[in-house]
């Protein structure tokens, strides 16, 4: 069983590799004039909610309110990699809407640290989010998750499965370029065929049977475990989504399932497809500012 969890987990680190530092979300515009909404509260230095170095956050509350909505974001590279300062832009944009936001960090994949412990570190964030608030005289009614990539992914995962464990109510989330199913055989066949020459030595024809197979449950089971639309039930919380159809690092088929799982369990849900784009979503201008539209729609409302 311990040789089989090594296998898997080696599997997972190089699929994970393969989702870029440069993936994202449409970059955010910076604001012309950011003195306009220099937020009350920033931190002075990253705040920390655990113990390991990348356990952090940064806090931006909106002026003049004592009660508000929490906009957690989550940074994409790969669960291995990336920084919340890719966030900053959009992070300074929601504050200026009047959310308080926590521009987060956690720990990456590897040296004993599992998918679920990044979930955890969801948990922990928005808990130290919500203190901070309190001091600060704000209290927190409701929070949306909204990630980018593997932040994409760890926000979708959350949502559908730790509502229980949120210590803000997650009412809506949204995602960009998010793997959603890593079942997908469009997945296995790009991810898993390369992974089968570099670590087992195997085709990719004898891995996609192999996937098939009775015994491939045995590595398939945990990833539909980690797959966001493995988990969309009918209480699924409204999700935007976006994603490139061009994208050769997250397959656009992963878009598609997910979009229709929460078609067949009628989730309220807006997909954005970008016809020219690729994983950074940069080539289709129109697309990014109906994304744009819908995000502050979504958090209009329902948070």
């Amino acid at each position: 069983m311990q040789q089989l969890l090594s296998f898997f987990m080696s599997m997972i680190m190089f699929l994970l590799s393969l989702f870029g530092v440069s993936a994202g979300t449409p970059a955010p515009e910076t604001p012309a004039d950011d003195t306009a909404f220099q937020p009350v509260y920033v931190s002075d230095s990253t705040v920390a909610y655990g113990e390991n170095d990348d356990q952090n956050l940064d806090l931006y509350l909106p002026a003049g309110k004592t009660a508000a909505s929490l906009v957690v974001l989550i940074h994409g590279g790969a669960w291995v990699t990336g920084t919340k300062e890719t966030y900053l832009s959009e992070a300074l944009r929601l504050q200026s809407l009047g959310y308080a936001v926590a521009n987060i960090n956690y720990r990456y994949l590897g040296k004993g640290v599992l998918p679920s412990d990044e979930l955890d570190d969801i948990t922990a964030a928005m808990a130290a989010a919500k203190t901070l608030c309190a001091q600060k005289g704000v209290t927190l009614r409701s929070a949306a998750l909204m990630g980018v990539s593997s932040g994409g992914h760890l926000a979708l995962l959350y949502a559908y499965t730790k509502q229980s464990d949120a210590p803000v109510p997650v009412k809506t989330v949204i995602s960009s370029s998010a793997p959603t199913d890593l079942t997908d055989p469009a997945f296995l066949q790009g991810a898993a065929g390369e992974l089968a020459a570099s670590v087992i030595g195997m085709s990719p024809q004898t891995l996609l049977a192999l996937a098939q197979s009775p015994f491939g449950q045995l590595f398939m089971t945990p990833l539909a475990n980690i797959s966001p639309a493995k988990k969309v039930t009918k209480s699924t919380v409204p999700t935007l989504m976006a994603h490139g159809e061009k994208d050769t690092i997250v397959p656009y088929s992963n878009a598609l399932l997910l979009d229709t799982a929460l078609t067949e369990n009628g989730v309220p849900h807006d997909f954005v497809s970008f016809p020219n784009s690729s994983h950074a979503l940069l080539q289709d201008p129109d697309c990014t500012l109906r994304f744009r539209s819908l995000t502050n729609q979504y958090l209009a409302r329902y948070l």
